[in-house]
């Protein structure tokens, strides 16, 4: 299994590179955002993921471990293959992906080409519970612990992991907690409404 490939930008396409690797060109699968970042670059190192078949072999590439975290789930959920895997991650980001997860917000994933409405129920059904593993930042965790206010940082670090900067989950954690929600979960749901209405 080949787990990263780092070499020249030899080509770039839409969905796909083709890396020089030591003067073996690989042709690797790529999202769109992965895709727009590598014009201009000279080289590179991604994350890869192989997919073998009977009459096929294909090359996944990611720039960076949140994407290929999320390819990698994605394609353990039922009648979702690498294509609409692709597809799912080049229309939202892995942060992006983690606030559709966990508002089960089923309408985001259907503006994904390939699509339906069924396959992002159950998309949403399978992945929901790891919403959090769909990390795109890379600050600091919060200590897992209350503040003298009783703040759940639990919350904090939820949003964190989805995207988001301390500054603005401390902040929009703090309104919803001062409004009185209960739990952590349902912070966490209110805090992301809240969040998507400051769009």
């Amino acid at each position: 299994m080949i787990a990263f490939l780092r070499g020249k930008v030899a080509a770039v396409e839409p969905d796909f590179a083709v890396i020089d690797v030591g003067g073996v060109g690989y042709k690797v699968n790529i999202t769109a955002g992965c895709a727009a970042d590598l014009r201009g670059i000279d080289e590179v190192q991604l994350h890869t993921h192989m997919i073998v078949r009977e009459d096929d072999m294909q090359l996944y590439g990611f720039a960076t471990p949140a994407e290929i975290t999320a390819f990698l789930l994605l394609l353990g959920v039922n009648g979702v293959g690498p294509k609409a895997s692709l597809a799912v991650l080049s229309t939202l980001t892995p942060g992006g992906l983690g606030r559709a997860l966990a508002l089960e917000n089923a309408a985001a994933l259907t503006k994904v080409p390939g699509i339906g409405k069924k396959i992002a129920q159950r998309i949403i059904l399978e992945l929901k519970d790891k919403a959090g593993r769909f990390t795109t930042v890379s600050e600091t965790v919060m200590p897992n612990e209350s503040n003298a206010g009783g703040m759940p940082i639990d919350a904090v670090n939820a949003l964190m992991a989805l995207g988001y900067s301390a500054g603005e989950a401390g902040e929009v954690v703090r309104k919803v907690f001062a409004a009185g929600a209960g739990d952590t979960e349902q912070v966490i749901k209110a805090a992301l409404r809240l969040l998507d209405q400051n769009k």
